[in-house]
């Protein structure tokens, strides 16, 4: 039995327990300390991690089980996870074996490694429990004891035949890798059996059994019912069962019915109501999109004197209608966020709020957190700020385009919310802020769901108000909850890798562009930023191959996209980390409680304080919620971006359009990835159209060589291409250079 695997006994023995790590070191030690040194230096780099000479081998596993979020340090003591079992998210390879992400490891932590006959059968994105038994080749080895939650209910099976010997095989659709399932056909009508022919897509449950059919194992599926019957658009509900949505919700019992006319809240209504701030007689507006129902947020501004105005910030109090621990949040909890595909909305509240009890619809009484914040006209700081339990009662409900109109007119309350909001942003540019100048592609849907038009967004300057307003909101929410020491939620975004520099900098060189990214700090990435723009309009980011000039699309629109993948991803948690993209040490997310769940969190957070009641969530709760809140944002954007394919896809396919014009975003030895520039939608070349060898030569990570031009080819440069084949089952576009 190996080092790794005796040590796994021993802590599954004596979960929670404090161990010392030197007696682990001479009980468990077979290796001599210089054989490991380079990885110990390498775990060091890390987390500064102090260990001593001797037993090295047993401190290398122990520092990462730590990475794994398995043990604890306590200063000479390690402390085994109770029970010693690790949450993972499975992802399943075309060997059938199964690597398994573990739920708040360390992101420097390697995936587990389980062979196929130990994974219970768990597929991609299920939430497994896993026994570690041993490690191999870098990487622990486990076994499934227990698959805790099945990432989907329903999936598309494609018929490889018609039923042979009662089974009808077929393929899983939308899965990671080619699954093979079979469904038992000896208990189903005839008339059903006879619809079973090859290449008819089939909705089925997985049973989690195996069964055997002519020789092979496949998964056991129970039919649902044929793809085509259903009157669903066919791409929304195949996205829903991909990502488990339901957009249906559930009854639940003290939820009242939905009512299209707007409800007034009665003070008899509110236990609350004389504990709150009564804010009915100030002038308020909400501004959003022309179609819109759910209105988290809403604006005033008080000019007290010339020196001192106080801008309000009122969010819809969702805490007051979903108590913790109710029927109500747990729905509102498991779903985490509202999803928003294509023309359609899976939401986390159920409709009575989200569209009218909560939402702050004008003319209506309301329920709010207000952030009251004392602003200095002629600078835009905020001096002093509060935060309160109020009701409100919107007066007008504006759009961006019709508030607009409004920011420009003289002594107007908007204007002078827009003077205040355009000093702000132009102080937290000049202290961190990261400014990315994003293009953000507008589609217009017809009733069928299909794509009628494609434009780009236009920052408005009415848009840029309210993200400069929300903005405030949610620093003085955060400081002020990390100053009470609250259980909650902050937002989280931790600084750009070192590493990633070298990167940035070799485009930087190969570009032409005269400047070096010396650090992280979000100064320097936004003098870089400057730097490249001034490049690009001083026309000097044209390409120069062997046959002259060649056409591409901006240095700084690559240099951003490279930026972009440079980044570490957004998430929730527990600790107050700042984030680096918008250069804050203080931040969560108050502002959207109707749609995002931590928002809820951070309501109840408030309360707790402002009341002087017990917290509602201990340590381990808020834990478990930013990871939670975090995949399910995760995977929000995933389902959103996939059923954006899909629909571009399919208008492209009903275009009848063959040539496009696209630009590189990157390469691999088999591949050359694409934009197109009217669609926004990434389209593929193979290598066999650039090369006659086996794969592609990559000279660096900016560049491919084109052995049938004689030279490379760069990220940006642009192409005509022609359609080869259009996929939608594979949800991608493959098209073939014109030269």
């Amino acid at each position: 039995m190996s080092t790794a695997s005796r040590l796994f006994r021993f802590l599954e023995q004596n979960p929670g327990k404090k161990l010392v790590r030197k007696e682990l070191g001479k009980r468990f030690s077979t290796l001599p300390s210089r054989r490991i040194s380079g990885k110990l230096s390498h775990f060091n780099r890390f987390r500064g991690m102090k260990y001593s000479p001797d037993h090295t081998d047993v401190e290398v596993l122990l520092a990462e089980l730590k990475l794994l979020n398995m043990v604890e340090y306590d200063g000479s003591k390690v402390i085994p996870r109770d029970p010693f079992l690790a949450v993972a998210r499975a992802s399943v390879s075309p060997s059938g074996a199964v690597f398994a992400s573990v739920r708040g490891a360390d992101p420097a932590a390697r995936d587990l490694f389980i062979a196929a006959a130990r994974s219970m059968n768990a597929l991609t994105g299920d939430e497994i429990l896993v026994r570690l038994t041993d490690k191999s080749r870098d990487r622990f080895e486990g076994t499934v004891v227990e698959i805790r939650n099945k990432a989907r209910e329903l999936f598309r099976l494609r018929l490889l035949s018609d039923p042979v010997h009662r089974v009808a095989p077929g393929i899983l659709l939308d899965a990671s890798t080619r699954i093979s399932a079979g469904m038992t056909v000896s208990r189903m009508s005839a008339d059903l059996t006879k619809r079973m022919k090859q290449d008819v897509v089939v909705i089925v449950k997985l049973t989690g059994r195996n069964i055997m059919h002519m020789g092979l194992p496949l998964l056991e599926a129970d039919f649902v019912r044929f793809e085509k019957d259903s009157d669903m658009d066919a791409d929304y509900a195949r996205i829903l069962m991909k990502y488990n949505f339901n957009p249906i919700y559930p009854q639940i019992d003290g939820v009242p019915e939905y009512e299209s006319e707007r409800t007034e809240v009665q003070p008899e209504s509110v236990v609350d109501w004389k504990g709150r701030r009564d804010l009915r007689n100030i002038e308020t507006v909400t501004i959003d999109g022309p179609d819109s129902k759910d209105f988290d947020d809403a604006i005033s501004l008080v000019r007290v004197s010339n020196k001192a105005w106080k801008l309000y910030v009122h969010i819809a109090d969702v805490s007051h209608y979903v108590l913790p621990g109710t029927e109500l949040d747990n729905e509102a909890q498991r779903r985490a966020t509202s999803v928003y595909l294509a023309n359609r909305v899976v939401p986390m509240l159920p409709p009575v709020l989200s569209e009218n009890l909560c939402s702050l619809v004008a003319d209506r009484n309301r329920l709010a957190f207000t952030a009251e914040m004392d602003i200095k006209p002629e600078t835009g700081e905020i001096v002093r700020y509060e935060i309160y339990k109020s009701i409100i009662r919107v007066n007008r409900r504006l759009t961006y385009e019709n508030a607009e109109g409004e920011l420009d007119k003289k002594d107007s309350d908007l204007s002078h919310i827009w003077r205040i909001a355009q000093l702000q942003k132009e102080a937290r540019l000049k202290s961190g802020r990261i400014d990315l100048d994003l293009r953000e592609p507008k589609i217009k849907y017809n009733d069928k769901g299909e794509v009628v038009e494609v434009t780009y967004r236009q920052r408005l300057k009415s848009s840029m108000l309210i993200e400069e307003c929300m903005l405030s909101a949610n620093i003085c929410t955060a400081e002020f909850q990390r100053k009470k020491g609250a259980a909650t939620l902050y937002r989280v975004h931790e600084s750009m890798e070192e590493r990633k520099l070298e990167s940035l900098n070799h485009f930087l060189k190969i570009g032409g562009i005269d400047f070096k990214l010396n650090d992280t700090e979000p100064r320097s990435i936004n003098k870089t930023l400057l730097k490249v723009k001034d490049f690009a309009e001083k026309g000097k980011g044209t390409q120069k191959g062997s046959r002259g000039k060649l056409e591409g699309v901006s240095p700084e629109r690559i240099f951003q996209m490279l930026l972009l993948r440079s980044f570490m991803q957004a998430k929730y948690a527990g600790e107050p980390l700042g984030h680096y993209g918008l250069g804050f040490e203080d931040y969560c997310h108050f502002t959207s409680p109707i749609r995002r769940y931590p928002d809820l969190v951070v309501h109840r957070a408030l309360e707790s304080i402002l009341r002087k009641k017990k917290p509602v969530y201990s340590k381990e709760d808020i834990d478990e919620l930013g990871l939670h809140t975090s995949e399910m944002e995760r995977k929000a954007m995933d389902a959103e971006r996939d059923i954006w394919k899909l629909k571009m896809l399919r208008s492209i396919e009903k275009s009848g359009q063959k040539k496009f014009r696209a630009f590189i975003t990157g390469f691999k030895t088999d591949r050359v990835f694409l934009e197109m520039l009217d669609f926004n939608v990434e389209c593929i070349v193979t290598a066999n159209h650039l090369t006659n060898d086996f794969e592609l030569v990559l000279p660096d990570p900016f560049s491919v060589f084109i052995k049938k031009l004689s030279r490379p080819a760069f990220l940006g440069e642009v192409w005509n291409v022609d359609l080869e084949r259009l996929d939608t089952e594979e949800m991608k576009l493959f098209v073939k250079p014109i030269w």
